[in-house]
């Protein structure tokens, strides 16, 4: 969306720089010098997620203006000052009103000096009308933008903790499943099993107590089908037992489905030793929750859509998980629920939780040994 109105931008700005010289006439001889000031406006202006103190870039890009007004063409005319407007307007739509003082005055500065230059009269009156219109234009905008960021904010902060809700109603569904079948595979174990052992054990004493060959064959045959029956048992309930340890496809499955479910981008990098490495149950739920809270925790208060997880081994005894994203702002200092349970689960494997903040990310690391939970 955001890319979308800056082509508009772009496309209504090239509209009006070559009206210019259209309307008005201007000679040959000057036109190179208009092409330099209109490029080194659009230059500047479109570089201004560039500039640190966005107010110096209104001032430049006025100031071109009111040297084409003054130069090139006369300020008498009404369609160069449209670029002025156009500034004006949009140095408002700023959610800091510090920023946005800043980028008003950095506009109307170069235009008052264009201002002084024309007479006493309809049109020096119209274009202050104008201005004053433009500024409460830019005010009601500003109010727009302002409540329409509030209610976007307040409206992922409901994604947000809907997708969390669905999320632990799912693990509490799949946690009762897990349950269920660890309840079955007891139950398979320990009465089919036992069966199973003692019909064996029969057959064997039968085995032993019959004289004819024929018989003995047949008892045989159906020891071994008991014995192959209680195997495929024994494997039917480990696997069984099994489905719960998923390990780095769980995470590979959590972050297709959050990419599915959001606009969020999740770049996931296993390094050399990862896909291959022995983990315990805990250890691979301890994985699963890490990347499952730095993904929410970075949906809450990341400013952008674009995740980095890395999954490393460190030397060849402990494996670190590293979650990294951007942020515009302070971050809270305390942490959080899903924060403070992280750190304890990395720290029943005997392993450690550390929060990294720099001016534009927000990172955290988890590192746990791979033979402390064996």
């Amino acid at each position: 969306m955001r890319s979308y109105f800056l082509w508009i931008k772009l496309i209504f700005l090239c509209i009006c720089f070559i009206l210019i010289p259209i309307y008005h006439h201007i000679p040959t001889q000057v036109l190179p010098g208009y092409i330099v000031i209109v490029g080194a406006f659009l230059a500047i202006y479109f570089s201004l997620p560039l500039w640190e103190k966005k107010g110096f870039a209104y001032f430049f890009a006025s100031s071109l203006i009111a040297i084409l007004l003054l130069v090139i063409v006369s300020p008498v005319n009404l369609l160069p000052w449209i670029p002025f407007y156009f500034l004006l307007i949009d140095g408002m739509i700023t959610p800091s009103r510090r920023e946005r003082t800043y980028r008003v005055a950095g506009t109307l500065f170069p235009m008052s000096s264009v201002s002084f230059q024309l007479e006493l009269g309809e049109i020096l009156f119209f274009h202050l009308l104008l201005v004053l219109l433009v500024l409460g234009v830019g005010f009601l905008l500003q109010l727009y933008y302002s409540e329409n960021r509030k209610v976007e904010k307040e409206w992922k902060s409901l994604l947000v903790e809907y997708r969390l809700l669905k999320r632990q109603v799912m693990e509490s569904e799949e946690g009762a499943r897990v349950e269920e079948r660890n309840r079955i595979a007891r139950d398979i174990h320990d009465s089919v099993g036992h069966q199973l052992t003692a019909l064996m054990m029969q057959l064997a004493i039968a085995e032993q107590s019959v004289q004819e060959k024929k018989v003995k064959a047949i008892l045989a045959q159906s020891k071994q089908l008991a014995r192959e029956s209680l195997d495929g048992m024994r494997k039917a309930v480990k696997a069984l037992q099994g489905e719960e340890e998923k390990g780095i496809s769980s995470v590979i499955h959590l972050i297709r489905k959050l990419e599915a479910e959001s606009q969020m981008r999740v770049q996931l990098t296993t390094k050399t030793g990862v896909l291959s490495v022995g983990l315990t149950n805990k250890q691979n739920i301890a994985i699963y929750r890490f990347v499952q809270e730095g993904l929410t925790n970075a949906m809450r208060h990341g400013s952008s859509r674009e995740i980095a997880v890395t999954v490393e081994m460190v030397g060849e005894h402990s494996l670190q998980i590293t979650v990294v994203n951007k942020i515009e702002g302070p971050v809270m200092t305390t942490e959080g629920f899903g924060m403070v349970n992280m750190r304890k689960r990395l720290e029943a494997l005997h392993g450690r939780m550390d929060r990294i903040v720099t001016e534009n990310h927000f990172t955290i690391k988890g590192v746990f040994p791979l033979k402390g939970d064996r």
